[in-house]
């Protein structure tokens, strides 16, 4: 099968920046927890792009990689097309507990039981035509002292498929059971499905703090950031504002012709282009206007950019909640008695997706109205041949994109 690959970093050899398609064998169950998903569309994200342009933290990531070349991409939907022993055991319990909240299956699996249902001869097939699935592609240990407080998403021994192990741009990918989760029919278009695992990072983000009726501010209006301001509108933000920074390439009008304009689309009350001084210094005196001179509840870091932690400082009010997803580069300097202790900050960094608390949520806000709201917006601008990945990085790199999709 034709797959998406970069090589494993050596220490001291030039690592190449970009992609290469090259011929791979197609996945096979070996274990009997192995499911193998035939892929509909994998989603390009933030990390992909790092890896194409050789960042120096994924090259210290990719440098930790089992696979040589390592299939990349970590965003996916796609159908079940083979699975272990125990895995269909697992896919079966998935069906059943899908079906406690869809009447439909309900009536499909009456007088049914999982286990006969996993040995049913026609389960694969019928999985295949009625189900859409993708996977949390953060494998973890299940036995480290994080897994077993159940807080996977900071297990130390995760394996990130894509990153450290070949993910899902290519014809097939493997992922473990229990990694799965199944949609049935269309109750979610799998072109979103396709990039869950990115608006996992987002709901994550947003839900770290009490958000319904409170004032939040979301800086950085990239894919991210947009995101985050739907989950924020539809989980029940009174206020939000948002900023970003134009720059040579990416100019003040397009910015407030596309990227802020969808932000308002999605919610947002406000937009300030934060590299213009007069628009950032009207950030800080909206929100002191509007909030009685308090700042916002909570705000949400989604740039990577340590010039957004002084825009925080100025806006969030005491006792309020920062919470960081964007990476910078680099260190910076924080007066943590100022900022953080006498204001009484508390402070979150984000990473993955809570397993499986984080998914459940932004499958309760998809199928609330989300899904329909991010299709009609066409916040999925573009679905691409695999083959031709470098059309899909070279309009990302053009800002003239939101959600990229590659189809095998």
């Amino acid at each position: 099968m034709k797959a998406i690959v970069k090589p494993k970093p050596v220490e001291g050899l030039e690592w190449p920046k970009g992609f290469q398609i090259i011929d791979k064998p197609e996945p096979k169950v070996e274990r009997s927890d192995d499911v193998i998903i035939e892929v509909f569309a994998g989603a390009i994200c933030g990390t992909d792009v790092g890896i194409y342009n050789c960042k120096p933290s994924l090259r210290v990531e990719m440098a930790k990689a089992i696979t040589d070349p390592v299939t990349v991409g970590h965003e996916f939907s796609g159908r079940i097309v083979a699975a272990g022993k125990k895995a269909r055991v697992s896919l079966a319990r998935l069906v059943f507990q899908k079906a406690k909240s869809d009447p439909a299956l309900q009536k499909v699996l009456r007088r049914k039981t999982a286990g006969a249902l996993a040995s049913e001869r026609t389960f694969a097939p019928w999985l295949e035509k009625n189900f859409f699935s993708t996977a949390e592609m953060h494998v973890t240990c299940g036995t480290c002292y994080q897994c077993r407080l159940g807080e996977k998403h900071v297990c130390r021994n995760t394996i990130i498929k894509g990153v450290h192990d070949d993910g899902a741009w290519a014809k097939f990918v493997k992922v473990p059971a229990e990694n799965v989760r199944l949609f049935y029919r269309r109750e979610i278009p799998p072109e979103i499905i396709s990039f869950m695992d990115a608006l996992g990072n987002a709901t994550h983000t947003v839900m770290s703090a009490p958000v319904k009726g409170r004032n939040v501010a979301v800086l950085g209006c990239g894919v991210q950031g947009l995101m985050a301001i739907a989950v924020a509108k539809y989980a029940g933000a009174k206020r939000i504002y948002v900023t970003d920074a134009s720059y040579a390439e990416f100019t003040h009008e397009k910015l407030v012709n596309h990227r802020f304009a969808l932000a308002k689309e999605y919610g947002a009350d406000h937009c300030f282009d934060v590299s213009i001084p007069q628009e950032r210094e009207a950030l800080r005196e909206t929100v002191l206007r509007e909030t009685d001179r308090t700042g916002v509840d909570a705000a949400f870091e989604m740039s990577g950019s340590y010039r957004a932690y002084e825009d925080a400082e100025r806006i969030l009010r005491m006792g309020g909640t920062f919470s960081l997803l964007g990476i910078p580069s680099g260190t910076t300097q924080i007066d943590f008695a100022k900022n953080i202790i006498f204001s009484g900050i508390t402070v979150h960094g984000i990473i993955g997706r809570k397993v499986f608390q984080t998914w459940d949520q932004m499958e309760e806000l998809l199928k609330a109205g989300l899904a329909k709201h991010l299709m009609k917006t066409g916040f999925v601008t573009h679905q691409i041949p695999m083959d031709r990945y470098e059309d899909a990085f070279t309009a990302i790199r053009n800002g003239d994109a939101y959600k990229v999709l590659l189809k095998p």
